[in-house]
């Protein structure tokens, strides 16, 4: 999928970007996820977006952050992937 073709909820992120729930893995209890859990809050402060929200566009999660002024997506992930891929 590419971002183009999730332009719905593209726009839903950009006009509302609370409109996602809230990431899940932040409450991991497991050392895998909260590893996880800790490179998305260390990358989402990197570009200045402290706010990590996940949007389900069927069969996709993505995962973003966002501030006052931006949006910054982090990670996409098929529902099928058992855990999202930080870079």
């Amino acid at each position: 999928m590419s971002w183009t073709a999730a332009a719905p909820r593209h726009d839903t992120v950009r006009c509302s970007p609370a409109a996602g729930r809230p990431a899940r893995f932040l409450d991991a209890h497991l050392a895998r996820g909260r590893g996880m859990a800790a490179r998305a809050i260390t990358l989402a402060a990197a570009h200045g977006v402290p706010k990590l929200r996940e949007l389900v566009v069927k069969p996709y999660v993505l995962l973003y952050a966002y501030g006052n002024d931006r949006v910054v997506l982090l990670a996409l992930k098929h529902d099928r992937q058992l855990v999202l891929q930080l870079e």
